[in-house]
């Protein structure tokens, strides 16, 4: 009996193979395991378990002002500098691009100091879908893209823009495609008809049509489970109810089945400081939930501080890595607190700034940063 079985089961795989081709079917030890590409912000590490998760759909949704599109961009500069032979972040420091035309061809790299990788390391492209025309080469790079690298794409609209995204997803020379965002323009059907023309619901349906597209590319990308799709949508309050959260994310319910990892991010208090000419905002606090998380821990929450001035501490247009990093480990009970003072192995100091300056002073941070990584892996926490 279990040779008949054998003998049954090889005659329907030579069968998938034949009319399907190789790789379709296959044992689901075969699927490697879901790499993650670290996030410069250490709380959205924390959120989503890992960071950014390769060869998946991950959703950023929120309120205008939140960074969504700031961590989408990070997003961009992570997945560019990503060694996809040897699997190593932050592997290339720059890059020597060559071409007169509207594209760029990467024909040279340069290796961040100190990586000796065992491959040859392999580059793939990035692709930004820019429906909003808001994307900056200036402050891009200050965010790390390197912009000769970058392919930027500005549709005029949505069903070129799901045509080209599905030739993007299933290219084997792309490896991440981040869309900005979902809501930027109305669909075909809105746009050629009067401002007096009723479209219900006329968003959802396309986009519900348009991810069962997507995820057929990313399929189809010969590098398998490496084509990353990252998108930006947004939120509504729906009336009429009493109880409960009024909160609803748009563009239908076929992107809810289709995302991996969905973020929320939601802008809460502004930061003022005192200036010569007066008070100003110079940060805000930025709370992320993880609603969906399909490769980690779903429902975690967090909170970090964006800066928009140099106040000393925290350098202009970033986070507060460091109180992040001290936060973290004390929530993985990393650093131990007994009234004013905090415990990190031999180090005892008395007050949170004072014991954040004496880390940094000592390079202790990348060591805690070290530890915190191995926290966040485990899910079994």
């Amino acid at each position: 009996m279990p040779k008949k079985a054998v003998s049954s089961f090889a005659a329907m795989y030579e069968k998938f193979n034949d009319t399907m081709g190789l790789g379709v079917i296959h044992t689901a030890s075969k699927m490697p395991p879901c790499r993650k590409i670290k996030s410069v912000i250490p709380m959205y590490n924390y959120v989503t378990t890992g960071g950014f998760p390769i060869g998946r759909i991950i959703e950023h949704v929120g309120p205008n002002g939140s960074l969504k599109s700031y961590a989408g961009y990070d997003a961009l500069a992570k997945f560019q500098h990503y060694d996809w032979a040897n699997h190593v972040e932050n592997a290339f420091a720059s890059f020597e691009c060559d071409g007169e035309g509207e594209i760029k061809e990467i024909k040279s790299y340069t290796l961040r100091k100190g990586y000796k990788p065992e491959r040859e390391p392999e580059f793939r492209y990035c692709v930004l879908v820019d429906l909003e025309s808001t994307y900056t080469p200036d402050w891009g790079k200050r965010l790390g893209i390197d912009n000769d690298a970058l392919i930027l794409f500005r549709p005029s609209s949505l069903s070129q823009a799901v045509d080209a995204m599905q030739i993007f997803l299933a290219d084997p020379n792309i490896s991440f495609v981040m869309l900005d965002s979902l809501s930027a323009i109305g669909t075909d059907d809105e746009m050629e008809s009067s401002m007096e023309s009723n479209q219900m619901a006329s968003g959802a349906r396309f986009w519900s049509r348009a991810f069962r597209k997507f995820l057929s590319a990313m399929i189809e990308n010969p590098n398998k489970g490496e084509s990353t799709l990252l998108y930006i949508n947004s939120l509504y309050q729906k009336t009429g109810i009493p109880y409960g959260n009024p909160e609803m994310i748009r563009n239908g319910d076929q992107i809810a089945r289709a995302k991996t990892l969905s973020v929320k991010f939601k802008a809460l208090k502004e930061i003022q400081g005192k200036t010569d000419t007066g008070d100003i905002v110079t940060g805000q606090n930025i709370a992320l939930e993880c609603l969906k998380n399909k490769v980690g821990i779903g429902k975690r929450k967090g909170s970090f501080y964006y800066a928009y001035v140099d106040d000393g501490v925290v350098p202009a247009y970033t986070t507060d890595v460091n109180s992040q990093l001290i936060d973290l480990a004390m929530r993985f009970g990393l650093i131990e607190r007994k009234g004013a003072w905090y415990i990190w192995g031999d180090l005892r100091v008395q007050g949170l700034d004072n014991f954040v300056t004496e880390v940094v002073s000592k390079g202790k941070l990348a060591e805690i940063e070290c530890e915190i990584d191995a926290k966040i892996s485990d899910t079994s926490l």
